[in-house]
């Protein structure tokens, strides 16, 4: 059985949740191999919506279990949370393995945020996110696996302390090895267990947080989050190779949107773009900040493939188009006068981008009711099609609403 990524193709909040959620019914394992609590997949099924920062989504499901590999950026406090609210759900209390590599997010990398005005800056959640991963990278990190020794973890805090300030060590200290004493059990080798559940012919799913265009290195810099958000980041954050991995499923919004500052060629300030926040409930689920909205950008999405090689997509919202005369789709851009499908690595460049639309028709009716491709009206299937075929990748997912049996799986 396959390894499966999946990946937003987009600027995040593509609704990767959702799909993975739908894939996981019947998957062994789901992984998250990075980011941290600056992510919100929201998952809508007969328990109700959970929102995740943390959680796998496709360890909701009681036969598969969820790993936080050692790419994500783990808060205690925020994973304690998360599963307390799913606890008041009735929902079943997911098998968790947490990685002993797992950097940890502390309160003073929040402190950190805010005194450099990154988080206002940039467009980030405030979360911490970012500064942990400076720590993991200037290696004064503090790692799940350190937490079983309390003289360590006192002494990193003192240490921090220092450094940062505005916090006082030893109460987090004590709530950390709390932390520690609930959670030993399932602190353990991610890596191996994940590579061991391959070997044996088990179905991994790859749960990717952001959007290949928020990569630290191929997304919109430094307009961008800070780990690998594309399919080569399962290898970054779970230590698996990519050849492990048979099915990439680019997961992508029928149109556009984007959370916090940085250039959006296909954004519409207007009427059209306020119809799609209304319509797609475009407010982030971990901010509640109001999402800016676009038509379809055809140029980010084939740059997208190129990076991750997708061997499948899964188009979501499609309903939210329903209703409108005509819905418009980005094929190439215009920049300083001469058109191009080229997708800028200068955010000055892609920021005098003008997008060069084809307007494709509209339909009406209520696509939510759908469960096959044949119930879709025919503009809806044609809409879908020129996709497929603009981006060179099969659609095989449609989704048509927000609950988990919204889904059309229409096949590979």
């Amino acid at each position: 059985m396959p390894g499966i990524a999946v990946i937003g193709a987009q600027w995040g909040d593509e609704a990767k949740g959702k799909v993975v959620h739908f894939l996981a019914r019947d998957a062994d394992m789901c992984v998250r191999f990075n980011g941290g609590p600056n992510a919100g997949h929201t998952v809508e099924d007969d328990h109700g919506t959970a929102r995740l920062h943390l959680v796998p989504a496709g360890a909701l499901h009681p036969g598969c279990r969820g790993v936080l590999a050692h790419g994500v950026a783990l808060d205690p406090w925020v994973l304690e949370q998360e599963l307390a609210e799913l606890a008041a759900q009735r929902r079943p209390e997911p098998d968790l393995l947490l990685s002993e590599r797992a950097h940890l997010i502390l309160p003073h990398h929040r402190l950190i945020e805010e005194q450099e005005g990154t988080a206002g800056r940039l467009g980030t959640t405030r979360r911490g996110v970012g500064p942990a991963y400076e720590d993991r990278a200037a290696r004064r990190g503090l790692r799940l696996a350190d937490l079983a020794d309390p003289d360590l973890v006192r002494e990193h805090l003192h240490e921090a302390a220092r450094r940062v300030g505005g916090f006082t060590p030893d109460p987090i200290a004590s709530e950390l090895i709390r932390f520690q004493n609930r959670f030993a059990d399932r602190i353990g080798d991610a890596r191996s267990t994940i590579e061991q559940a391959l070997a044996a012919g088990k179905t991994v799913i790859f749960e990717g947080a952001q959007g290949t265009l928020l990569d630290l290195d191929f997304g919109t810099y430094p307009y961008v989050t800070s780990s690998s958000t594309t399919v080569h980041g399962v290898s970054w954050g779970a230590g698996i190779h990519t050849d492990r991995v048979e099915r990439v499923i680019g997961v992508a919004k029928a149109y556009t949107t984007r959370v916090g500052e940085g250039p959006f060629p296909t954004e519409d300030r207007g009427p059209a773009g306020e119809r799609l926040r209304q319509g797609g409930a475009e407010f982030g689920a971990t901010t509640g900040r109001p999402r800016r909205c676009g038509w379809l950008d055809l140029v980010a999405l084939r740059y997208a493939h190129r990076i991750n090689r997708f061997t499948e997509l899964a188009l979501t919202k499609l309903d939210v188009l329903s209703g409108l005369p005509e819905v418009r789709v980005c094929v190439a851009y215009r920049i300083d006068g001469a058109r191009t499908d080229r997708f800028p690595a200068s955010i000055r460049e892609l920021a005098r981008a003008e997008p060069v639309y084809e307007a494709l028709p509209g339909w009406r009716g209520d696509v939510r009711k759908a469960r096959s491709l044949a119930d879709l009206p025919a503009a809806a299937r044609h809409y879908v099609a020129f996709v497929a075929d603009a981006v060179g990748v099969p659609v095989t997912l449609i989704g048509v609403g927000p609950h988990e049996v919204d889904t059309l799986n229409v096949g590979r």
